[in-house]
């Protein structure tokens, strides 16, 4: 075995997962995530569609298995450049924890009392309590 060989595995990979990438990607575009078609889709569709494009990719003329394999990682490169500078997304940007969100809540507002709760709050602060 030679060194061609496994580097065309490690990018029949690549080319594997960002198939899959781009059929669920339509699937739940145009079908949802939720109803019973989309499962079966999902279950069915995705892997049929790896399958056949690794079998047109390696059944291609041997100077174009690069070209047509690469398609689908251009494809998943596009979809991220559109994401990133069109659209405006970050995606190095992390979502708050919990933690950090009921901070940014408490300090945000003061808390709101009921009249009764208010009343009640008011004459211990009279008798000297907290």
């Amino acid at each position: 075995m030679n060194f061609e060989f496994f580097a065309f595995l490690v990018f029949m990979s690549f080319t594997s997962f960002a198939m899959a990438f781009l059929a669920y990607g339509m699937v739940v575009r145009f079908m949802g995530k939720e109803s019973f078609a989309s499962r079966m889709a999902q279950i069915v569709l995705v892997p049929a569609c790896i399958v056949i494009y690794d079998f047109i990719t390696i059944a291609s003329p041997s100077g174009y298995r690069y070209w047509v394999g690469g398609a689908p990682l251009l494809l998943c490169a596009g979809i991220v450049i559109y994401y990133r500078f069109i659209k405006g997304e970050d995606f190095t940007e992390s979502q708050k924890s919990p933690m950090e969100l009921a901070q940014m809540q408490a300090n945000s507002e003061p808390k709101k009392f009921s009249k009764k709760s208010a009343r009640i709050h008011e004459a211990r602060k009279k008798r000297g309590g907290k």
